[in-house]
This record gives structure tokens, sequence and C-alpha cells, in this order.
């Protein structure tokens, strides 16, 4: 695993990108990825999406949404009416995987719909921005974060990689977590390159919506006004240059970007 230096230089991490997708001698493992339903913000018409990326014989989780307790039971949260109608694993199950054949969790930031149930998951090892572990695991967290979420890995039984800045997840510039601080102060949102579709970039919680994309005007509850208005220049300069698929992990309206589970895009 290659951890590159914090928040490269727009210019130099573009052209680590386009190296990636040149020809290489030892060809990078072959990548798919599901899209999985994590739950959904009834009242606000939302929805949680989590993503499943298979590289090579890696098993790779992408945010873990809502916590199972909310499965089938509608409940007040923010404001907003959620619910959970399938769990991570059983969606897994329809693809005929086990819980414990997932070998990494790495979540785009700390908040609660998008940890809800890594604990499903403790061999795998968690991927997650430094500043938002410290958020997570101070002495007095924040009204709403859930430490519980993280407990295997708060307490020490599962491994896990804190990471400031950029990361290459598998070392070959095929899946990089992309450093976009604002929502919260260690969020991260996700480089892939399929072979089929080209470069797909997910949001995270960088933007909610796609009308609020439009708008580039950074959510009440962001951590930082500034920091977002800088990501979303970053994010959107990446996007254009490399010609990607944006895919609001929020807005109902980018599920249909990729195929209908349990087809796999690649």
């Amino acid at each position: 695993m290659r951890l590159l230096a914090p928040a490269p230089p727009l210019l130099a991490l573009l052209a680590a990108l386009c190296m990636a997708g040149a020809p290489r001698a030892n060809a990078a493992p072959s990548l798919e990825m599901w899209r999985l339903d994590c739950g959904s913000f009834v009242t606000r018409h939302l929805t949680d999406s989590c993503y499943l990326i298979r590289h090579g014989r890696d098993l790779m989780l992408w945010d873990t949404g809502l916590a199972a307790s909310f499965l089938h039971k509608p409940r007040e949260r923010n404001g907003s009416v959620v619910v959970l109608r399938r769990t991570l694993a059983s969606q897994l199950a329809a693809l005929h995987l086990e819980p414990r054949r997932i070998t990494i969790v790495a979540l785009s930031h700390l908040h609660s719909d998008h940890t809800g149930q890594a604990t499903a998951f403790p061999r795998a090892r968690l991927i997650l921005g430094r500043k938002d572990w410290r958020m997570l695991t101070a002495a007095a967290p924040k009204v709403g974060l859930e430490p519980a979420h993280l407990e295997p890995w708060i307490e020490g039984r599962s491994p896990k990689s804190l990471v400031d800045g950029d990361y290459d997840v598998f070392g070959d510039g095929s899946v990089i977590m992309l450093a976009t601080p604002g929502h919260t102060p260690g969020h991260h949102s996700l480089f892939v390159r399929l072979k089929s579709l080209g470069p797909v970039l997910l949001t995270g919680d960088l933007y909610c919506s796609e009308s609020q994309r439009e708008r580039q005007e950074p959510a009440r509850h962001d951590w930082d006004r500034g920091q977002a208005l800088a990501s979303f220049r970053r994010f959107e300069s990446l996007a254009a240059k490399l010609g990607a698929i944006v895919i609001v992990q929020h807005d109902p309206a980018d599920i249909g970007k990729l195929p209908r589970f349990p087809r796999a895009a690649d």
C-alpha cells in the first residue's frame, strides 16, 4: 500500500493518474465495482449508497451506510426519516460472498450514515482520514458521531491505516482516495479507473446532491466552508481533465450511472 504526499498539486496528481492508465508490462489486476443500497433519507429524497470494489483477489467496501438497527424500521435522524431495506451482508450473500471475504473497509468520512455497518467486517483493514479518526476517538466526541460503529479498530482488535492527503489503496493507481476536506476535516472522495467505463469519481459527502454540485455551495453543516470550496475546485478540475463519470453518492438520480445490482461495472 502506498501513501501519496498530502494533497499533491493538481498537475502532479493528474500525471500520476494518466500514468496509471498507461499499458504496463505487468498489468494491474482487473477491477469490478458494484453499487450497494445502504439506506434512504425518505423525507429528503436522498439515497445512501455504498460500493463494493474487487481488485484481483481483494474486496474493498467504500462506506458502510446506515446501521443495521435501521433495517425495516424507519426512524428520524437529523430532521429526516431514514430507513434501511437491505443490509450489506445480505447483498454480499446475493453475490455469494461472506463478510469475512472483505479485506478493506475504506470510509469517505466519520459520519454515522457512512460508518453504520462497519463492525460486520472486523477482519478488514480500515482506511480513514486521520483527522476524522481523531474527531471520532476524542475524549468527548461531538453529538451525532458513533464511535461504536468502529469499535473493533478503536479497541485495536482490527488493522487500520489512517490517511493524510491522497492514498493509493492498491499501489497501482487504480483506486485512489482523494483528499477533499471541508465536509469533515479528513474527508475523502474516491477515484476508480474501470476498463469499460473509464475514470469514475465517487463524491463521498463532498456534495449531497447534483443541485448542490451545480451551485458549488457548501452545505450549512460542513465543517469548514473555505476548505469545502477548495475541494470543490480540486475535484471539478480532476473530473474535467480526466473526463470522469461523477457519482454523487446521496443523489438517487446518479444510481443509474452504474449497472443495476447485482451487475457490476468493469
